[in-house]
């Protein structure tokens, strides 16, 4: 006999020569799997997720080579929106197993599909992005950034908990438990969204939910468990009814029935109660955790309205230098075109506050708060806007939807003139519509405005192209 794990032939004693571990040891490390495999399996049907992650991956610490355990906890976090993570573990189970692999096929259907591995990086830095006002204070721009990630990946789990975090601090207690309803749609058993609300509407709704959970597992068929694999993955399957049929020894059999009862018993009387005080520790330690980040979070809501009421007042100054000015005055044209573009980026219409903002000459505004406001606001809105419709007109020159990506880029290249990947991808798409003579003049510009830019090679060989 060979060892099922790397492959040496057996000693007497059942030892491997190769790797020197007890093929009973191995042969129970593999059984275990497979059992937190078929316990993972149980809990993703019913769309317990987050028990689903922690029981594969005990399968996978017992067996790095359970294919199904691997390939099945990538589809649990593509379900909870954690798109890279579930990429990372299909690539190591194609890597594992390269042939007849279900792995290979997720990963195949995300990579032929170019607009969806672009949306995945978009969510990417945006989450990221969000992250970053946070840590700014910047709560309202958080806020805004978030649903818009919500929107490009409605499964995502974190971006829900976070954004419910987010009405807990304004004091929205309903949008934050609809945002974690949507949590326990996608996820039923989720810890933090449990928690959370639980603080929101007290212990009867988590009661109520997990009454409901009870029920569907009552209702699960507990045959198919009992006759599920557990053999070795990759070996002659064979299944536990069917290891008693071929079993010739009642002897032994009866020795493992009183085994289980005897395991069963010691973990009631011994393991259950420590456990139970050991959740009950850490649920109030939990709690004493959120309701000191609570205290915290209603301190830094009380900073940003004070930051909110001082712009308010740095508006209406603006308003009345607005009133002072004559109507003829192209400067006071200059100074509503600020102030408009303000108040509506505070209304959360930054495409509206945008063009505001482009209609402004800088060179009529005396005025050095209106010069502030103004740069403040275009550094905040303008690059953002112009990476949004890069990332839009990219896709569409992919997809070969051409006038949309020509309109697109050209937006994104007008709200940030030192987006050198928008004007270069803007030739490229004249290129291919075949409109020649744009496109040498929009990749010339690429070269005359951005000399040290990686893209001006690439523009020098496609002027080329076309000559």
């Amino acid at each position: 006999m060979n060892c099922i794990r790397c492959g040496s032939p057996l000693l007497i004693g059942g030892v491997c020569s190769g790797c020197g571990l007890d093929d009973a040891y191995i042969k129970k490390c593999y059984a275990m799997s497979n059992v937190y495999y078929n316990n993972g399996l149980d809990k993703a049907k019913v769309r317990d997720l987050s028990g689903a992650i922690v029981d594969l991956k005990k399968a996978l610490h017992m067996n790095k080579h359970n294919i199904e355990a691997r390939n099945l906890l990538g589809l649990c976090y593509h379900e909870m929106g954690e798109i890279a993570k579930a990429l990372s573990e299909w690539v190591v189970s194609a890597n594992y197993m390269p042939d007849d692999n279900d792995a290979t096929e997720y990963i195949q259907s995300i990579q032929d599909n170019p607009s969806r591995l672009e949306d995945i990086n978009t969510t990417i830095r945006k989450y990221n992005q969000t992250l970053n006002y946070l840590k700014n204070g910047d709560y309202d721009l958080a806020s805004i950034q978030l649903k818009k990630v919500i929107g490009m990946s409605p499964n995502f789990v974190n971006g829900h908990l976070l954004l419910a975090l987010l009405y807990i601090k304004t004091d929205n207690r309903e949008k934050a438990k609809k945002e974690l309803r949507r949590v326990l749609r996608i996820d039923v058993n989720n810890t933090l969204a449990l928690r959370y609300y639980s603080e929101l509407s007290g212990n009867a709704g988590v009661k109520r939910h997990e009454e409901k959970d009870k029920k569907r597992i009552k209702n699960y068929d507990e045959a198919d468990y009992r006759k599920r694999d557990v053999s070795t993955p990759g070996s002659n399957q064979i299944t536990i009814d069917q290891y008693v049929e071929n079993s010739t020894n009642k002897y032994t059999f009866i020795g493992i029935i009183v085994g289980l009862l005897v395991g069963i018993a010691v973990m009631y009387f011994l393991f259950i109660p420590q456990k139970t005080d050991e959740l009950a520790d850490s649920y109030d330690t939990l709690k004493q955790e959120f309701n000191e980040e609570l205290s915290a979070k209603n301190r830094d809501i009380t900073k940003l309205q004070q930051t909110q009421s001082d712009l308010e007042d740095e508006v209406n100054d603006l308003t009345k230098e607005l009133a002072k000015a004559t109507g003829e005055s192209s400067s006071g044209n200059v100074f509503e075109n600020i102030i408009n573009a303000s108040r509506y980026h505070m209304d959360g219409d930054d495409e509206k506050a945008a063009e505001y903002l482009l209609k402004v000459d800088l060179e009529q505004v005396d005025s050095k708060d209106a010069q502030k406001l103004y740069n403040q606001l275009s550094e905040l809105i303008l690059p953002q806007l112009s990476e949004e419709y890069y990332s839009q007109g990219y896709s569409k020159m992919s997809a070969g939807v051409y006038e949309e990506a020509v309109s697109l880029l050209t937006k994104a290249f007008e709200y940030d003139e030192n987006n050198v990947d928008a004007l270069y991808y803007l030739g490229r798409t004249y290129q291919y519509m075949k409109k020649y003579d744009d496109a040498k003049r929009t990749l010339q510009q690429v070269i005359d405005k951005f000399p040290d830019s990686r893209r001006v090679p690439q523009a020098e060989e496609h002027i080329n192209e076309m000559n």
